[in-house]
């Protein structure tokens, strides 16, 4: 018994603790599992919404795209032209101040033989500033009388101008203007020599 207490307890556990070690001094020098990150997704590319209508357009599509543009109008009147005529509405708003009227025609056609305007002439007596048409629709916007020459915009009617040929070229292009002062379409300037954009002969209301 004395010579067992010399010798000492057995290292029966030191096999254990070095295979331990060794599988913890492995893991610590192992090269590191990476994990990919999970790809970004690419946003759908969304298609944007060509506002131009089609011919024939019709008047109250149109005051929805001037709506759809920024444009504020308060409309007064909406009436049907009259039987056998080639007119199908007319809509009485008032815009910037003055007095605005879009009349829906049944085709293009309809509204080229009513409104046959010929280039470089500026609206006269009883002739509204300006006048715009494009495919069916023909806007008479500033007042009117037969007595007087039209008035021409103010600054602030003059803003309200390019707003509103701006939305009606996007709407409704290619357009043809009528005014006494200059107004650019697209990218081309349609004033003459005297300052009024390309002008149409005078034409009665329908």
């Amino acid at each position: 018994m004395a010579d067992i207490a010399r010798r000492g307890p057995r290292p029966q556990f030191v096999v254990p603790v070095t295979f331990a070690l060794v599988v913890i001094l492995a893991a610590a020098c192992s090269t590191p599992v990476v994990v990919a990150p999970s790809p970004t997704p690419v946003p759908t590319a969304v298609p944007s919404v060509d506002p131009h209508l089609g011919d024939p357009a019709s008047a109250t599509a149109v005051f929805s795209g001037f709506g759809r543009e920024g444009l504020k109008f308060v409309t007064n009147t909406a009436e049907a032209g009259a039987a056998g005529t080639a007119v199908i509405t007319r809509i009485n708003a008032t815009y910037g101040g003055w007095p605005l009227q879009l009349v829906e025609y049944r085709t293009a056609a309809d509204l080229k033989k009513a409104a046959d305007w010929k280039a470089g002439q500026a609206p006269g007596k009883g002739e509204p500033p300006v006048a715009l048409a494009g495919g069916n629709i023909l806007i008479r916007w500033g007042p009117w009388d037969r007595d007087t020459k039209p008035p021409r915009p103010d600054e602030h009617q003059a803003a309200a101008l390019d707003a509103l040929v701006a939305a009606m070229d996007r709407l409704l292009s290619p357009l043809r203007t009528r005014s006494n002062v200059p107004v650019q379409t697209g990218s081309a300037s349609l004033a003459n020599e005297d300052g009024p954009t390309a002008a149409p002969e005078a034409t009665p209301a329908p």
